[in-house]
């Protein structure tokens, strides 16, 4: 372990003892921690905390009354809070070789202030002297990300420079993730009420990544912030600003978008494009030219091909869903000099920033495609530079066919835009989603990514047991967000979800339908009995309705309950009697039961309704063989082996070639099933359908020799 990590150690293990109310211990712990700290402010604040709190122990010894001891105690235990994160920058500040204490090095040997800064800045909107904007942008953030502690003097020049109107928006929107990340690095509660206070700024982009600020950090403060009430009476308060629970909303969602995004990325990388490239017709053109009207005729045989077609649906349904779907694209596209200045990730794209310049050249600056960049919603700001970027690796002639190839795409767009007809729901959601996406790329392809702590490693559900949670309280937030979960298959988080709705009575809690999906959560987490009691409360919203039914039958099933679902799904057959997995299901029930020539029954009519169903195949494969019919068992499992059967499908086989004496074929599936299934699962399963074997006549002897048959 490093230095470095031993003094972070230590200090979690300081902050766990003050949050367990171990005061002393804590503090023995804080001047271990202490050791080499030459800064006399830390050092008096420590011996202040110290004696106040011996003073505290003697008065309680003499039997002294206070009514105040409690809340004397509390205020010790915040100011230690504080105190903790001082000394591990203190300790860390001379040698940390990590970036935020390089920076931090850095920036106290300059003599800018915050200040001096903004004055800068707003003399930029006449002097237009762009090599020095940079150099001030970089310094305001370094000077911002490094402030360890704020004082109300720090947090009221910050305001005054995000509420200037000389200072340009996209400067402010940087200072605001300074913000963002500086309080990622420690706590601090004047850093928590600035951004309560700028996501209340009339600034839609700037009160967007304000609340984003507050959604990725707070959450990681939740154990702390009972000490500091000022922070959560202001959250309080900012609940009741019109509008932002519905801009938060916004938020919200554009940050469970990215919880997505690493599947997404992988299913881009090796399903989605490797099977849309194999067409050599297409070549590295596909994506461009596939959008277009004019796709070439000679291309439809392979775009009509069924496997081509689920893929592109896919990337298109993905994209109108609003997921994230160009990180495959770009993320090996970080790797330019600009992005090792850390301020540039959190940056408005801009033609006018000096490496775009140089990138793209005049022609590309006055083309559509130029213009659209700077306000289309489909590529966040961090991948239009890296876009705008690799332009300076193509030659001007190929630079010029590929704008004419595209403009024509992007000048729809364009003309939406500045006719105004882009609605402010649809502007937000943009700003929301694009802010969200630079995020998830800072903190996931950066270089030095490792030294931050990722805040999509965490549950960024900001609906329940998060300080925010009181944001999100309204009909349209609580369904939209339980609704994605459900879509998304987070079912342990849409429960929560439902229950939250359930117990603040949300209309759509009265309807069937939320009972339904509240059940099918429950069922998918293997809650059975609680799901029971959901698909009851659904039932007597709307009874008898078949997949209501159905689903109480599986329950039922699944606790050892086979006679009470099949009268549940015979009552669903009335209903709908056309049903095939109805059938099939009534057919498992009757195995269940073992009333095999009924089951028999129900499954011949389902292969004989769809004929080719390897699911009617299994199911009359399997009750064939526990109904001693062993040839019509064979008959069926030699069709499904004939195609691709699974693991469970060649051990079932086996079975059957087992008990009709045919060893040799039985341990040849045997071991196509273990190489499928793997050997641990195999042995698993095979242990498992043990009783039926012997209840067939293996003899349990046999089972060792078996398995040392299987390689």
């Amino acid at each position: 372990m490093t230095a470095d990590e031993d003094l972070k150690k230590r200090a979690q293990r300081i902050k766990g003892l003050l949050l367990q109310n171990r005061l002393k211990e804590a503090l023995e712990l804080v001047q271990v921690q202490m050791a080499g700290v030459t800064d006399w402010s830390v050092m008096s604040r420590f011996e202040d905390i110290d004696r106040s709190y011996r003073y505290m122990l003697q008065y309680y010894s003499q039997g002294s009354p206070d009514e105040h001891r409690n809340e004397v105690y509390r205020q010790l235990v915040r100011r230690a809070l504080l105190l903790n994160d001082d000394v591990l920058q203190a300790r860390l500040q001379p040698e940390s070789m990590l970036l935020y204490y390089q920076h931090l090095r850095s920036q106290l040997s300059r003599t800018e202030n915050m200040e001096g800064l903004r004055l800068s800045l707003e003399s930029f909107a006449d002097n237009h002297d762009i090599a020095a904007h940079e150099r001030v942008l970089g310094i305001l953030f370094d000077l911002i990300w490094t402030n360890g502690a704020w004082s109300s003097g720090d947090s009221a020049s910050l305001m005054d420079l995000i509420n200037s109107t000389a200072v340009a928006e996209d400067d402010s929107l940087i200072a605001v993730s300074a913000v963002t990340l500086s309080l990622m690095e420690r706590f601090d509660p004047l850093k928590c009420l600035f951004l309560c206070q700028a996501s209340e700024n009339p600034d839609m982009p700037v009160s967007i990544r304000a609340l984003t600020g507050l959604a990725v950090t707070m959450a990681g403060y939740a154990d702390i912030l009972p000490y500091f009430p000022e922070v959560t009476d202001r959250i309080t308060l900012l609940s009741d600003v019109p509008g932002i629970r519905e801009r938060m909303l916004k938020v919200q969602m554009a940050l469970l978008l990215c919880r997505e995004t690493k599947e997404i990325d992988r299913r881009m990388r090796e399903e989605i494009i490797p099977t849309m490239l194999r067409n050599p017709k297409l070549g590295d053109l596909m994506r461009e030219e596939l959008e277009r009207d004019d796709v070439s005729p000679d291309w439809n045989e392979w775009i009509e091909k069924p496997e081509i077609k689920d893929k592109l649906m896919q990337m298109t349904e993905l994209q109108m869903e609003g997921a994230d779907v160009y990180m495959s694209t770009f993320s090996g596209l970080k790797s330019y000099p600009f992005f090792r200045s850390i301020h540039n990730w959190f940056r408005v794209f801009s033609l006018d920033q000096p490496d775009v310049k140089q990138s793209l050249g005049e022609n590309f600056m006055n083309s559509t495609i130029g213009r659209s960049m700077l306000t289309t919603g489909v590529f966040c700001n961090s991948d239009k530079y890296s876009f705008a970027l690799t332009f300076s690796q193509i030659p001007e002639a190929q630079r010029d066919m590929i704008m004419g190839q595209m403009d024509g795409q992007f000048e729809e767009e364009v003309r939406e835009i500045q006719s105004g007809t882009v609605s402010a729901d649809v502007r937000e959601n943009y700003a929301a989603r694009q802010y969200a996406q630079d995020l998830y790329r800072f903190f996931n392809l950066f270089s030095r990514r490792h030294e931050f702590r990722n805040p999509f490693d965490d549950n960024i559900n900001m609906l329940t047991d998060n300080p925010l949670s009181i944001l999100l309280e309204s009909d349209d937030s609580e369904h939209e967000i339980a609704s994605w979960l459900m879509r998304k298959g987070y079912f342990s988080e849409a429960v929560t979800a439902f229950r939250l709705m359930e117990r603040n009575i949300h209309p759509y809690s009265t309807d069937y339908r939320f009972y339904q999906q509240m059940g099918y959560a429950l069922q998918r987490e293997q809650r059975y009995e609680e799901a029971l009691e959901a698909y009851n409360r659904a039932d007597i919203l709307q009874p008898d309705n078949p997949w209501t039914l159905r689903h109480t039958a599986q329950c039922q099933r699944l606790t050892a309950h086979p006679k009470e679902a099949l009268e549940l799904l015979l009552q669903a057959e009335k209903l709908d009697a056309d049903n095939l997995s109805l059938q099939i299901q009534i057919g498992d029930c009757l195995v269940d039961l073992k009333r095999y020539d009924e089951a028999l029954t129900r499954f011949f009519k389902v292969d004989y309704l769809k004929p080719d169903y390897v699911k009617a195949w299994r199911a009359i494969a399997w009750c064939a063989f526990l109904a001693d019919r062993k040839d019509r068992s064979l008959e069926y499992y030699e069709k499904i082996l004939a195609g691709s059967p699974s693991g469970e499908d060649c051990l079932n086989a086996a079975h059957v070639c087992l008990t009709d004496g045919d060893v040799q074929r039985a341990v040849a599936l045997y071991s196509r099933s273990a190489r499928i299934l793997g050997r641990e699962r195999f042995e698993s399963e095979f242990n498992a359908d043990r009783p039926v074997l012997m209840e067939k006549g293996i003899s349990e002897q046999d089972f060792p020799l078996l398995l040392d048959l299987i390689p």
